[in-house]
């Protein structure tokens, strides 16, 4: 039996996935969480208490520590706990295939989810965002989204709780001032964003968010090809 085209393979499951994500509960949670900055910056708008971007942007990171584990952490460990995958990989199927479909069609679904929560409470706090901000809440969730992956390949069963451990981790070193903060996604986002006196280039932040998914998704692809089926 000849290997489908790992491209065409990635976008079957991709469409799968996201036929799947919709018929459950995941979408209307997510729905409901997004909106909670949205309401956070409609309070405070009504209350004519002055709302900081960088205020608004750290109560974001907390749901980016939140929905990508929802996303991608759930989905691909439920699949290799079920076993699902089993049946999958005795087909002409690379196992990389498997999280790349996963990630193909949730990754942006929480990116473009997130972006948009951000943009309209920053338009409901009379604050309207930068391009750069959106895609910097985009950028830490797409980053986050591939954290959540490789999470799941190593500890399935508790994938979705380890991922957001990991991420809120992740956002209290992000807001300290160690030297290590480098390594945290939100630290970057926030560079990202271009927040503060002297914002610093785009570029050296995404870069570090893009190394940082990177040795996740090395993760990744390493561990589901030693998982036994």
């Amino acid at each position: 039996m000849t290997e489908p085209h790992a491209a065409s393979t990635v976008a079957t499951l991709a469409a799968v996935t996201l036929k799947r994500f919709g018929r459950g509960k995941a979408p209307w949670i997510a729905a409901g969480l997004a909106a909670l900055p949205i309401a956070y910056a409609a309070l405070r708008h009504a209350r004519a208490a002055p709302l900081r971007s960088d205020e608004l942007f750290a109560l974001m990171m907390l749901l980016v520590a939140v929905l990508p584990a929802m996303f991608v952490a759930s989905s691909i460990g439920e699949e290799i706990e079920d076993r699902t995958s089993a049946y999958l990989w005795s087909r002409a199927i690379p196992r990389w295939a498997v999280v790349a479909g996963k990630l193909t069609a949730l990754a942006p679904a929480a990116a473009a989810l997130l972006a948009v929560s951000w943009y309209a409470a920053m338009r409901v706090a009379a604050a309207p965002p930068s391009l750069v901000s959106c895609g910097a809440i985009a950028a830490a969730s797409v980053a986050a989204s591939v954290v959540a992956a490789g999470i799941a390949t190593v500890v399935p069963r508790h994938a979705m709780v380890l991922t957001i451990c990991y991420l809120l981790t992740d956002n209290a070193v992000g807001a300290l001032d160690f030297s290590f903060a480098g390594l945290s996604i939100t630290h970057q986002a926030k560079l990202a964003a271009q927040f503060g006196d002297a914002p610093s280039p785009v570029g050296a932040p995404l870069l570090a968010m893009a190394g940082v998914a990177a040795v996740w998704a090395a993760i990744a692809v390493l561990r589901i090809r030693r998982l036994e089926v």
